[in-house]
């Protein structure tokens, strides 16, 4: 009677033993993870623009400071006069100046573009402040503009140490509690402290900001994530 007490006890301590080998998750585990900061999609103040290149010039009859800039036939209808912008350059330091739309040509035309030609229509921007102690305006500087075409828009960013990119195309790491998965994104709007999310992220993800510490046997399968 005793030996067979003896073998229930045994196979008992052999069943616990299985059951807490199966169902506890050691504590050890978290080892296994990365040691990363994470963060949430951040809310950000979006200004809409329209983006162009062109050269400065000094016009001879009313010596203002102009800059003409070539805007894309898909653009053009975003542009008015009067419209705010921003001008950055080689040889001015980037957000000195600012400039106004001044005038908008009535004539499109095309032009070899980065890849290939494009339609474009010649506007012209006013430049407000050409003598800005901080840099010296010479006729023929290269310039960009950025021209403000719409209202304030409430946007969700990540920061850009955060996104990598395979052939597939951009993704981050989400950290979901012993986890770690892949989220394939959709990015928009560039600003200087992040990306636009457009799709991927919802505002509950914990996003890895430092991919590259994760390692392949630390990633689960990928999941789709909600749109933002």
């Amino acid at each position: 009677m005793k030996s067979i007490i003896f073998k229930i006890a045994i196979i008992a301590v052999i069943l616990v033993a299985g059951w807490l080998a199966v169902f506890n998750i050691p504590e050890t585990v978290e080892s296994f993870l990365p040691s990363v900061e994470t963060v949430s999609l951040e809310p950000a103040e979006y200004h809409q623009i329209v983006s162009g290149s062109g050269v400065v010039m000094q016009s001879e009859l009313d010596e203002n400071w102009y800059v003409t800039v070539f805007i894309g036939e898909r653009d053009i209808r975003r542009v008015k006069i009067g419209q705010s912008a921003t001008l950055s350059g080689a040889a001015f330091d980037d957000g000195i100046y600012t400039a106004s739309v001044y005038n908008i040509g009535d004539v499109a035309f095309t032009r070899q573009g980065t890849f290939n030609y494009e339609t474009v229509i010649e506007v012209t921007l006013r430049i407000d402040n050409p003598d800005d102690e901080r840099a010296t305006l010479r006729s023929g500087n290269s310039a960009r503009a950025n021209i403000q075409t719409g209202d304030t828009e409430n946007i969700f960013i990540i920061p850009y140490s955060a996104i990598m990119q395979d052939d597939i195309g951009e993704f981050v790491f989400v950290q979901a509690g012993h986890t770690v998965i892949r989220r394939d994104i959709l990015t928009g709007a560039e600003l200087p402290e992040g990306a636009q999310i457009l799709a991927g992220l919802s505002e509950y993800d914990q996003i890895i900001i430092t991919p590259e510490l994760v390692s392949e046997g630390q990633l689960t399968v990928n999941e789709s994530g909600d749109t933002q």
